[in-house]
């Protein structure tokens, strides 16, 4: 097995520091693949082909081997995984003396390959679980959709037309500093890939309800996750559900881990065609979703303030020039912060002026003195909802981030 070779040697090492007794291992073809002594590393050991055959521990006496090359006094035990022998665990000293670390040396390797082989089995999985998300994800992919139906049977997911599903984009943040606390239970030296594992088991422990779901990282920090509809569920019912669900979540992990998440939802659609359009809206969504002040960080597709801002962000390339070049004068004013806060603030309370002021305990004449500059940047008439509408769709355009908590106008 090669596996076995690939962890033999530092077992070796480390339980010899243990038990202070020389350990050996070798293969199922009876060469040394772990010594404490290295120059029998690769060397045939006959003796452990009996072992092999046998499936049984030997003790070997020092007048046993006295005749033998390469053989030293000590007991041989097989290796057994899945009720087969793989190797051959050799512990080297008097027999009567090192007997009694045999059965556990022998069940700690054991151990240890069985956690080997899990590893290489969820590796091995993730990367098949992987390509097929490639595939349903990338227009460009050489597979049929024939192709990829087969290939998703094949790992156990039912990728049929009549099947609704929707993406969601999901991505999680650390809150502070926090691995600075003595209470984190996460580690100080944290590894992306010890990270990602972690992430996935709670989105999965989350998340994850139905077979058919597909859940993978995209990104070092973003994940996908493809969930299935019921056909017995709603899609309203379907939406507040996983609202429940992924508020449950991120309650966990800001109040076990100090770590929240960013989530986006796509459209729902049937077929492969429809898990692309749904990922294309969930891109789309995020990145219209992190432009607002919108808490907790979920966002819906079919939000209007993430349908607002997705129509800025739709824009022509050549209506954004026009918006630019019109309010050069205006983005470039030293007060385009405060007065881009301000003329949003004022779209915000339905173009109130009272209402304005209040929000942002400025005098009315204040707002009025602000509201006139933006007009004589802008050339714009602020009373005019037409107006008001290409301003504000100018100020999204310019990069602005609107910072300012959504007022509660009557």
């Amino acid at each position: 097995m090669v596996f076995l070779e690939n962890i033999s040697q530092a077992i070796v090492e480390n339980t010899t520091k243990i038990i202070g007794y020389p350990i050996s291992i070798t293969d199922e073809n009876g060469t040394i693949i772990g010594s404490n002594d290295l120059n029998r590393l690769g060397s045939f050991h006959k003796a452990s082909i009996d072992v092999l055959k046998r499936k049984e521990t030997i003790c070997y006496e020092y007048d046993d081997v006295r005749n033998l090359e390469n053989v030293l006094p000590g007991i041989a035990t097989p290796i057994i995984i899945n009720d087969e022998p793989i190797g051959v665990l050799g512990i080297v000293g008097n027999p009567r003396e090192v007997k009694k670390y045999a059965l556990l040396v022998k069940s700690h390797v054991e151990l240890m390959c069985h956690e080997y082989l899990k590893k290489e089995m969820r590796v091995l999985e993730s990367k098949t679980l992987d390509n097929l998300i490639h595939y349903l994800l990338n227009p460009t992919t050489t597979a049929d959709t024939e192709q990829i139906i087969r290939y998703g049977k094949m790992l156990g997911y039912n990728l049929d037309l009549d099947v609704n599903r929707v993406c969601y984009l999901i991505e999680i943040v650390m809150l502070t500093n926090h691995f600075s606390s003595p209470n984190n239970p996460i580690p100080e030296k944290l590894s992306w890939q010890f990270f990602q594992n972690f992430s996935i088991d709670i989105l999965r422990n989350f998340l994850i309800e139905n077979k058919e779901d597909l859940l993978s990282f995209l990104t070092l920090e973003q994940f996908i996750l493809i969930k299935t509809i019921n056909r017995t569920e709603t899609e309203d019912f379907f939406i507040k559900r996983m609202e429940y669900n992924i508020n449950r979540m991120t309650q966990y992990l800001q109040t076990k881990y100090q770590l929240t998440a960013r989530i986006s939802m796509g459209s729902i659609k049937n077929g492969i065609d429809g898990i692309r359009y749904s990922y294309q809206d969930s891109l789309k969504v995020l990145s219209a979703g992190k432009k607002t002040n919108i808490s907790p960080e979920i966002y819906y597709y079919t939000d209007w303030d993430i349908i607002l801002e997705l129509v800025g962000n739709e824009l022509t390339p050549y209506i954004k020039k026009r918006l630019s070049e019109k309010m050069t004068k205006f983005i470039q004013h030293p007060n385009f912060q405060t007065l881009s806060s301000t003329f949003i603030t004022y779209c915000k309370c339905n173009l109130n002026i009272s209402e304005t002021a209040r929000i942002l305990f400025l005098h009315r004449n204040s707002l009025v003195y602000r509201l006139e500059k933006i007009s004589e940047l802008t050339s714009l008439d602020i009373t005019n909802f037409e107006h008001c509408l290409l301003l504000y769709f100018a100020i999204k355009n310019s990069g602005f981030k609107d910072k300012t908590t959504k007022p509660k106008c009557l």
